[in-house]
């Protein structure tokens, strides 16, 4: 009975889990693009430290000025990102709340008409046991 009990009130304060495992399920794709993104900022720069030293020449001011400006761009992507993931999971937040609400306007409504129906009966045999 408690572990009933339990799941209703998990429902009732918008904790359901499968919802909360799908906002959750967003964090790995955001994750995982910025490792890539990362990774790939890392190759470039090997690759172009890898032929500077093969020239023996010093790195050439213009291209690290391109890498630093494709970082940031590729910084500017990822915060917009995050800042869409932080949006989506603020109206999934706004979403559970008022299922929440909904759930427990529906269970007081449950309730009192329960509770009616109980007070009906005993007072439909009080009068059919007095007859």
């Amino acid at each position: 009975m408690s572990g009933k009990l339990d799941k209703l009130r998990q429902r009732i304060m918008g904790l359901d889990p499968n919802t909360i495992g799908t906002v959750l399920s967003l964090l790995p794709t955001i994750l995982e693009q910025a490792n890539k993104t990362i990774d790939k900022f890392k190759n470039r720069k090997k690759a172009g430290t890898d032929a500077a030293r093969a020239e023996g020449a010093a790195p050439d001011l213009n291209t690290q000025s391109a890498r630093i400006a494709e970082l940031e761009a590729a910084i500017l992507q990822q915060a917009e990102s995050v800042k869409l993931l932080a949006e989506q999971h603020a109206i999934t937040i706004d979403a559970l709340r008022d299922e929440a609400a909904r759930l427990e306007r529906r269970l007081k409504r449950m309730t009192w008409l329960a509770a009616i129906g109980f007070v009906l009966a005993i007072a439909a045999l009080i009068v059919a046991t007095q007859h």
